[in-house]
């Protein structure tokens, strides 16, 4: 098919018509055929320095829609291979003897570029960070934290330093320098992705990284009087992996002097945790017996200590031999393994039946009506593990006839809801560190620039005691961020000067224009093919008139250059000077390339494409600020299904390139699904099938306006801004293999989808039989409640996925999707006699095991002494002096 200079959506239906033809074909010749898609001057969108000559009135190349439209046509052309081609506007010797060559002796190459000189270039796809550039009056470097966060759940390998903004104290805050912090197991289950939302969002970290530090004070709020700059302190806060922090006074205590900061971060979450519980609510007495789990964890070792200070009979678990050598250098003599529900029979039987009077649990699943069973009459339950309250787990109530007590525990909700109680706690539980009473725990140190490394470490629960981070080196570099350059600015919009957005009266470009206000904006003109009929509009429009800005809010067909060239004119003679244009203007209509109708393709193209062409034109003599159309992800990879978008919004980033080459302001983002607002907003059936297809998570709205705003500074256009799991994306997309996705396949599958497996499949390895099953039951519900579309609530573990509308394609995808989580294979034909979720997961969970044993290696002997020295215990301790920790 050559290339020519038919409009747009000729050539998108041509190229229908050949795909047909072919498929007619192909059923009939035993050789696939092959399509060729030749365009001209596409390869313009690549290039990135601009002429030295630029040209003044520069057009968009139609076979830009041809371009995005092939793309699609790949993934659903069948029986056939579809290959793009684009050719120079002269077509030279060379350039004549290249595409020979190329017809001649195609390659995996699918997408090709051939230059006037004969030179033959591929396309690449490849991740980008996101544009920074420094900006008179960017905030200052001694408001900037480095913190640890991630973009991505499910690996560790994701976890990354970033620079944010600190907000000035309040009143009752002090702002601190932090030199060490403590991990602890919820941050990394955060990283992994196995925490529920319910579980971070409403507690006193929230969806931050780090609760515990220790570190000085830098500056404290108005009504801080009992504090100062340079005083070395201990506590909580929210994203405490982080040089700098903001924490209430209610979380912070002076630091005992004879404690460094190493040593202080080991303290706030469990020694708080476990006086609250012990202390606050079980009121522990002397003679008692405590059942304590995971007692060589820092909780536990931190249970240990305060239960003998209280005068109790100490009974623990463990999980491995090292840590029951420790708990015996600890003192602690009442040792079973918290790994085999026999630990339950094993006391009753020490104690001749009567059991305990507290349990300190941890345990998940079926260990519960085995704590229940050694409790003694007017004992007490203490919940610390959160698996059961989100799983619902039933627990019967016969045992509590004999005046039982159950706590759940949440110390994190605790400091969120009761900060003076926690003020209170925490300066009981400093004040045992200050007499000597309590000692930190034992703990293994790691550098910030190690952080994954010890992230991994506590993964595999290769600690005793604690992990910690510290600052003591200079901070590793925030990602995307050179060394000399400091933060992006804000963006200033002008107040005397006007800004159009179309498609600006709902959905993301009423969001937009509300943004431009937030930026400084009070004038703005507002088009939609409706008008302000809507009670969204409305409602809009009216807060911003409260806000004081002017809105001229029209009903315009950006189809029609009349029209449009009217409603500027009125703006500029209103409003003042236009100063920047956002083209949001989109009409969706899915559906496949065989079904496509000529007027279905030209509804969809004709707002993007004939509304740009015509802000391009009426608008290209102004001196514009900025130029930003909305494009979207679907043009990278063509997603089966929307040809007519992909199509459409190729074309518009054919005019960026073609505007910038020019010399004008002209930006394109390539917008992946956004939840909040707009058509995705109202089609969640739709938003969730495309963000299935390309993985991660939806953009929220602000987060998407704050890359618009760092590439407007940045002066940068182009850019895909999505969440993307190649993973995921992968099994979606036909053209998965071709050449031009290597780079996004090495570093999504090899690295991304190895340590994902890596990561998921170790910490399945340390966690008892009842944990492993019930993280495998929410690892299934997640996987199935995406392929489904359902929530995870909606999927019965005792219910027939069949029942819910499963099929044969859909078990290649989730066992597609289970080798690349969980690194373990299975059969599809498994689904025939495990048809449920809990029995899929019985069978997954004995196929890990499996694969444990065959990677386990017989454990090295440990000296005791050696153990002791290793984890900071100076002297086997008597049963009342508690442990001591040593950097």
């Amino acid at each position: 098919m050559a290339a020519g200079d038919y409009a747009p959506a000729e050539r998108c239906l041509r190229a229908r018509r050949w795909m047909l033809a072919l498929e007619a074909l192909a059923e009939s010749d035993a050789a696939p055929p092959t399509l060729w898609l030749a365009t001209r001057g596409v390869a313009a969108l690549w290039e990135e320095s601009h002429p030295a000559e630029a040209d003044p009135a520069p057009a968009a190349p139609n076979d830009a829609a041809l371009w995005g439209f092939g793309r699609t046509l790949a993934n659903e052309a069948q029986g056939q291979r579809v290959m793009l081609l684009d050719l120079p506007a002269a077509l030279t010797a060379d350039a004549v003897t290249t595409c020979a060559a190329t017809l001649l002796r195609p390659d995996d190459d699918n997408e090709l570029a051939i230059t006037a000189d004969g030179a033959r270039f591929a396309t690449r796809l490849r991740t980008q960070p996101s544009p920074e550039r420094a900006r008179p009056g960017a905030a200052p470097a001694s408001r900037q934290a480095t913190t640890l966060g991630f973009e991505l759940p499910g690996q560790l390998r994701n976890l990354a330093w970033r620079s944010r903004t600190l907000p000035e104290p309040g009143a009752n805050d002090v702002e601190v320098r932090v030199k060490a912090t403590g991990l602890n197991f919820r941050d990394v289950m955060y990283t992994l992705g196995l925490l529920a939302d319910e579980a971070i969002e409403n507690g006193f970290a929230g969806p931050t990284l780090g609760l515990e530090f220790a570190g000085e004070v830098a500056r404290v709020g108005a009504d801080v009087t009992d504090l100062s700059p340079g005083q070395a302190v201990v506590g909580f806060g929210p994203s405490s992996f982080s040089d700098r922090l903001i924490a209430r006074r209610a979380s912070v205590a002076p630091l005992p002097e004879h404690l460094d900061h190493a040593a202080a971060a080991t303290i706030p979450t469990a020694f708080f945790t476990v006086y609250y519980a012990l202390k606050h609510l079980a009121r522990l007495e002397p003679g008692e017996r405590v059942l304590i789990h995971g007692a060589a964890g820092g909780v536990g070792i931190a249970a240990v200590q305060i239960a003998r200070w209280l005068g109790a009979e100490i009974y623990a678990t463990a999980g491995s031999p090292d840590k029951h050598d420790f708990l015996e250098l600890a003192g602690v003599t009442r040792r079973y393994d918290s790994r085999s529900l026999t630990f339950a029979e094993a006391i009753l039987e020490d104690t001749r039946g009567e059991g305990v009077d507290v349990v300190l649990n941890s345990l998940a699943g079926e260990a519960i009506s085995q704590n229940l069973r050694v409790l003694r009459p007017f004992g007490r339950f203490l919940e610390l593990g959160k698996r059961d309250f989100y799983d619902d787990t039933r627990v019967g109530l016969r045992p509590f006839r004999n005046n039982l007590s159950y706590f759940g525990i949440d110390s994190d909700q605790l400091m969120q809801l009761k900060p003076e109680l926690t003020r209170r706690l925490f300066n009981e539980v400093m004040a045992l560190f200050n007499d000597g009473t309590l000692h930190p725990l034992p703990y293994t140190r790691f550098a910030q620039s190690q952080v994954v490394d010890a992230f991994r470490y506590m993964q595999q629960a290769r600690q005793i005691g604690k992990v910690v981070v510290t600052y003591d080196e200079q901070a590793p570099t925030p990602a995307g961020q050179a060394p000399a350059d400091r933060p992006p600015a804000s963006l200033e919009l002008r107040a005397d000067a006007s800004y159009l957005v179309t498609g600006g009266l709902s959905g993301f470009g009423l969001k937009t224009a509300q943004w431009l206000v937030d930026k400084g904006a009070r004038r703005l003109i507002l088009l939609s093919r409706r008008g302000p009929q809507s009670e969204e509009a409305q409602s809009a429009l009216a807060a911003l008139a409260r806000r004081g800005v002017e809105v001229l809010a029209e009903a315009c067909d950006v189809t029609c250059r009349k029209a449009l060239a009217r409603v500027i004119q009125r703006g500029r003679d209103e409003l003042g000077p236009l100063a920047g244009v956002v083209h949001a203007a989109t009409v969706i209509d899915d559906g496949l390339i065989r079904h496509l109708e000529a007027e279905t393709l030209s509804a969809v193209l004709a707002p993007k494409i004939d509304g740009a062409r015509h802000l391009d034109a009426l608008t290209r003599a102004l001196p514009l600020d900025f130029f930003v159309v909305y494009s979207s992800a679907t043009t990278l990879f063509g997603n089966p299904g929307q040809a007519s978008y992909v199509a459409a919004n190729h074309w518009l980033e054919g005019l960026v390139a073609a505007r910038r080459q020019a010399g004008l302001p002209a930006t394109g983002v390539r917008w992946g699904a956004i939840e909040d607002v707009g058509f995705l907003a109202r089609n969640a059936r739709t938003r969730d099938a495309l963000q299935e297809r390309l993985g991660g998570q939806a953009l929220h709205s602000d987060e998407a306006l704050a890359v618009l705003e760092r590439m407007l500074l940045a002066d940068s256009a182009g850019l895909g801004v999505l969440e993307l799991d190649w993973g995921a994306l992968s099994r979606f997309l036909p053209t998965a293999g071709a050449a031009r996705f290597d780079e996004l396949s090495r570093t999504g599958e090899d690295a991304s989808g190895q340590e994902a497996r890596e990561d998921i499949g170790a910490l399945l390895l340390t966690l008892p039989p009842e944990e492993q099953y019930a993280t495998l039951v929410a690892v299934l519900r997640a996987e199935l409640a995406g392929i489904l579309l359902l929530d995870e609530s909606d999927i019965d573990v005792d219910r027939s996925v069949y029942d819910m509308g499963f099929d044969s394609l859909m078990g290649v995808e989730l066992m597609t999707a289970l080798e690349s989580r969980l690194g373990v294979q299975l059969p599809v034909m498994v689904l025939g006699e495990a048809s449920t979720v809990g029995r899929l997961a019985t069978v997954l969970q004995h196929k890990v095991q499996q694969k444990g044993d065959g990677e386990a290696t017989a454990a090295n002997a440990h000296d005791l002494e050696t153990l002791a020295e290793r984890h900071g215990v100076a002297t086997l301790p008597a049963p009342d002096n508690g442990l001591t920790s040593s950097d």
